[in-house]
């Protein structure tokens, strides 16, 4: 009685997971990437973009606008009335290369949100492939488990046959009926572990709540150059160290700022008085300039330089931290590679053969019953290893992908 509601839950299971897959919408891998770069991710980094491009645009206009200034006033003298005013226009005038100290700082600045930009796309789309494959290897792991269930009813069904004859035992039925479990309980987890996955594709588009079905093969796992190679590229190509020079650069600039704004700015101006009372007018001239005397911007000179001493010290931990990731990356994905060729793909790709050549040598009275058994369950195991060993690499080419900033298709 338990085994029958075993079989129908995983019976309801596959259902839930064959009615989910009948109404999935198919994407390649190209249209996944298309749609990593339209989702809310770079967005997020595109905004930041925008953000500084803005901030250079306003870095460009100049600090101060004109000013005017009027007044006017009544004076009485002898019994008369008369009416003075005076109009004036002032400027005043930056000095000592704020203007342009400004605009170098958010340029680099915007240079930098350009470089962390193409980082986000470059993760992202790594993350991408990563989940698509994994969904797609997910894809196989119910085919695997699909057909050893199939094997395992025929296996039990070839138990009860031979019992009734009187040519087995009830350790024979047993057997067989604890692999039918074990295979349904496979089966059920297969399947849940591929809806998972395909979820987690849609995650990684940003997608959430859409179910999407992968449709390729798995990724190829490449050859790679020595350690001190991949350093050396991922040193020169990695946007995120890109990135951190131009942080280091707007830093400089903004020493250089803090320093020209210890200057003072002079002010400008020029103004047309009347005198009623005796009759005359007046062009004034004047320029007016702060003393510096107990504010020379000292305070943010010096936290300029801390900034930019910090922005040095990160910038040299990056690129440390990149290195190290490179060379862990590099040595991990090796050895995934490794283990996926350890598999004979003869014993591993084809399944269903290879169980059917172990069900005629049965029927030809060269295998036994529980022999058979063991043969069918080894290599049902050793397809599920193998593609979890293909996940692993899987992970490992995500991991030195995203080390090296780049993907590592047709990269020898």
């Amino acid at each position: 009685m338990r085994r029958l509601g075993a079989a129908f839950a995983a019976a309801s299971f596959i259902s839930l997971f064959l009615h989910h897959s009948a109404y999935a919408r198919p994407i390649t891998l190209p249209e996944a990437l298309a749609a990593a770069d339209r989702g809310p991710m770079l967005a997020s980094a595109a905004a930041d973009v925008d953000e500084a491009r803005g901030n250079l645009e306003q870095a460009g206009v100049y600090t101060y606008n004109p000013s005017v200034a009027g007044s006017a006033g009544v004076a009485r003298s002898g019994g008369a009335t008369f009416f003075d005013f005076e109009l004036g226009v002032s400027q005043r005038i930056e000095v000592g290369g704020k203007r342009s100290a400004r605009k170098r700082v958010a340029t680099k600045e915007r240079d930098a949100a350009l470089q962390r930009l193409e980082a986000t796309r470059n993760a992202l789309r790594a993350e991408v492939r990563r989940a698509f494959h994994l969904a797609i290897a997910a894809h196989r792991r119910v085919e695997v488990a699909t057909e050893n269930e199939r094997a395992a009813r025929q296996f039990q069904e070839a138990a009860s046959e031979r019992m009734r004859l009187g040519a087995a035992t009830q350790t024979d039925i047993n057997v067989a009926a604890a692999s039918l479990g074990r295979a349904i309980a496979q089966t059920k987890r297969a399947a849940r572990d591929v809806l998972l996955a395909r979820q987690a594709l849609a995650d990684a588009l940003g997608a959430s709540g859409a179910d999407l079905e992968p449709t390729g093969g798995l990724p190829t796992f490449p050859a790679i150059a020595s350690e001190q190679e991949l350093v050396a590229h991922a040193l020169r190509a990695r946007r995120e160290l890109a990135a951190a020079e131009h942080v280091i650069a707007a830093r400089k600039s903004d020493v250089e700022l803090a320093d020209a704004l210890a200057v003072p700015d002079p002010e400008l101006s020029v103004s047309i008085a009347r005198d009623a009372v005796d009759n005359a007018n007046a062009l004034i001239a004047g320029v007016s300039i702060d003393l510096p005397l107990w504010n020379r911007n000292q305070g943010n000179r010096s936290a300029a330089r801390a900034r930019q001493k910090r922005a040095e010290i990160e910038g040299q931990a990056l690129r440390a931290q990149v290195e190290r990731d490179v060379r862990v990356a590099a040595r991990r994905y090796r050895a995934a590679v490794e283990a996926v060729a350890a598999f004979d793909e003869q014993v591993v790709g084809t399944l269903a053969e290879n169980l059917q050549l172990a069900r005629d040598a049965f029927a030809a009275g060269k295998l036994g019953l529980l022999d058979l058994n063991v043969i069918r369950r080894d290599l049902v195991e050793s397809q599920l290893v193998y593609l979890d060993s293909i996940a692993e690499a899987i992970d490992a080419r995500t991991a030195l992908e995203v080390a090296l900033g780049r993907s590592l298709e047709g990269t020898p």
